[in-house]
């Protein structure tokens, strides 16, 4: 005959090992924070390139960045500037197409046109130096070129079914107001497109990234379902005039209202742990988008780049995810940010 003992546990204890406790305990959200190539891995090879995105996918990140412009005969390219100067030679292809700035915007070129640029490292046009010394060669010979947004999205979903990997698309549409003075609806063209490749749906692999208030406003209308991120900096964009804007965007009225919107609040990481004499400190941002509903993520951690107030690629990330708890952050290096996840528990090992 069976013998059935019975332990007296103080009642605190028996709570905690209650089938009820354990559910509550299995029921919270698990801290995994996600991790964006910036460009693709363009801390290794030239940004926005074919071959940037397809290392960038081996490097396990959950998402890879395409920055959208749109050229002249409407085509959607990935390219992080409306100006083709910084990365291409089209100042000595087409030496007399610039506007009277300076620059040559790809707005003003057609898709053949572009595609007979050499896409290289980012350089500085007036003095033809590479932005980030250490890295690609500018002067390798090798033929990179401007890629069509559609191919993008074409290779990385060939490629998660050849690896079985599951590597999203996290995209930015650059500069809508000032398309919109081109006569060009990049917003509506963006979205149409992720569309067409499965991805606006609430549960898809993607988010959609806009600096442009009035764009995130008018993204839903223009039939956006996905997640959304309010880019945020304390400059505004380069072609439209919205500083103002982006300094109401971080006060506790900016917030609410992006909120409706928006469910990712995405400032640069200046403004989540601004530099001090000393060091940094971290701001009150983070918190009060969460209490508005909304995920933080931010931009872009470099090892070849710290941010000010910071003394190593290690206390970047310790302040990023130990301190602030970013939901996810942009890399130039998405391998060091995976490894970082993986050795402090954060992301399950590949």
């Amino acid at each position: 005959m069976k013998k059935t003992l019975f332990f007296a546990l103080p009642l605190g204890l028996s709570l905690l090992l209650s089938p009820a406790a354990f559910a509550a305990q299995d029921s919270q959200p698990k801290y995994e924070p996600r991790v964006a190539a910036h460009r693709g891995a363009s801390g290794y090879l030239p940004e926005h390139t074919i071959p940037a995105k397809t290392m960038a996918h081996a490097l396990n990140p959950d998402y890879i960045e395409q920055d959208v412009i749109m050229t002249k005969d409407g085509v959607l390219m990935v390219m992080h500037d409306p100006q083709l100067d910084t990365t291409t030679d089209v100042a000595k292809k087409f030496p007399n197409r610039h506007r009277d700035d300076g620059k040559y915007y790809a707005v003003d070129f057609t898709l053949p046109e572009i595609e007979t640029l050499t896409v290289t490292e980012r350089f500085d046009p007036k003095t033809g130096k590479a932005v980030f010394p250490n890295r690609f060669p500018t002067d390798s010979g090798i033929g990179f070129r401007v890629p069509k947004f559609e191919d993008e999205l074409k290779l990385i979903q060939g490629l998660n079914k050849s690896t079985g990997k599951d590597v999203g698309v996290y995209v930015e549409v650059k500069e809508p107001a000032f398309h919109a003075r081109e006569g060009k609806d990049i917003t509506k063209a963006v979205i149409d497109m992720l569309d067409k490749y499965g991805y606006n749906s609430p549960d898809a692999k993607s988010i959609l990234q806009i600096f442009d208030y009035d764009a995130v406003k008018a993204a839903r209308d223009k039939g956006w379902k996905g997640e959304l991120a309010m880019l945020v900096t304390k400059g505004g964009q380069h072609l439209t005039d919205d500083k103002k804007t982006h300094a109401w965007l971080m006060t506790p009225e900016g917030m609410a209202d992006v909120a409706k919107y928006a469910t990712i609040y995405a400032p640069g990481f200046t403004l989540l742990a601004e530099p001090t004499a000393d060091g940094y400190k971290i701001t009150e941002l983070a918190d009060l988008a969460r209490k508005n509903g909304m995920k933080v993520h931010s931009w872009t951690l470099r090892k070849d780049q710290p941010w000010p107030g910071f003394k190593d690629t290690k206390q970047e990330l310790d302040a990023a995810f130990k301190e602030i708890k970013l939901d996810g952050l942009f890399s130039d290096f998405p391998d060091v940010v995976v490894e970082y996840l993986e050795e402090n528990g954060l992301r399950p090992k590949e």
